[in-house]
């Protein structure tokens, strides 16, 4: 019955069967393209963000380097270049932020925990 159906529309919009095209058979499929640019695009991530982790690093190290000399008495306040004072303060900010933030997450947790052991009782 549904050959008869099918038939009918073919026949009503001048549609053969033999009309047909065949998809060539050497392209590409639409999946394999977009994991190949995703490849290349991810590949292209990576280098970018192996260049910036590496001018990172040794910021950061100089920084940290600077921040040991300064706890130990090894350099003074008015030692430092304004660069490297710039960097200090910078570094220090950042570890301010982070353990603000830290202490923020954890009592989170602790809001949260509390808030489970108030419903089970």
């Amino acid at each position: 019955m549904i050959e008869k159906i099918k038939e009918f529309f073919r026949n009503l919009f001048g549609i053969n069967s033999q009309s047909y095209l065949e998809a060539p058979k050497n392209v590409m499929p639409q999946n394999e393209i977009l994991h190949t640019n995703n490849m290349e695009s991810q590949n292209k991530y990576n280098e970018f963000q192996e260049q910036i982790k590496i001018i990172t690093d040794q910021e950061k190290e100089k920084a940290l380097k600077l921040q040991n000399d300064y706890k130990a008495g090894v350099i003074e306040e008015e030692d430092l270049s304004n660069e490297d004072f710039d960097i200090l303060s910078n570094l220090y900010e950042s570890q301010i932020k982070n353990t603000k933030q830290s202490i923020e997450d954890y009592r989170k947790k602790i809001l949260n925990i509390q808030t489970k052991l108030a419903q089970n009782n």
